[in-house]
């Protein structure tokens, strides 16, 4: 599986919904916090699939606080 498409796995996993489909980059949304995360389209790779991660797991702790 590509990074792009685990990063996405791991967007739907934590409950976050695709807002918008361009060109060049996708956000999806988290309606239960409100905090949005663009993915790109071209040249994703390992670092770029860390960040998401990275990102997902920041939103998760905000949202506890």
């Amino acid at each position: 599986m590509s990074p792009r498409k685990k990063a996405i796995q791991e967007l739907k996993n934590a409950g976050y919904t695709t807002l918008l489909n361009g060109a060049k980059h996708d956000r999806y949304k988290n309606p239960k916090t409100g905090k949005a995360i663009t993915l790109k389209r071209h040249d994703f790779d390992e670092h770029d699939l860390r960040y998401i991660i990275k990102e997902i797991k920041q939103n998760e702790q905000d949202e506890k606080q």
